[in-house]
């Protein structure tokens, strides 16, 4: 299983200091296909339209990468300062 938190940072057009957190979870090989579940930890943070993201290969490391580009892009989200960690406890 691997895991990640990812947090977001910045200023939004308004004006407005925002700081937003998702954890993420691929648990099902290296290698391989199979999906990762996004988790919001931030009240009101947007969300993809499934909370799941499948990667036909590349393995957790691919199916995490794949759910990070996903919230970057989200409206709302695009332009704030992106910190990864990998495994957090």
């Amino acid at each position: 299983m691997l895991t990640a938190s990812l947090r977001l940072m910045g200023t939004l057009n308004d004006g407005a200091e925002v700081y937003r957190s998702y954890y993420l979870v691929a648990d099902f090989g290296q290698h391989g296909g199979g999906k990762s579940s996004i988790i919001p930890l931030s009240l009101g943070a947007p969300m993809p339209d499934d909370d799941h993201l499948v990667v036909k290969y590349g393995g957790e490391e691919a199916a995490l990468k794949a759910a990070a580009e996903a919230i970057k892009a989200l409206p709302g989200n695009q332009g704030l300062e992106v910190r990864v960690v990998i495994n957090p406890e």
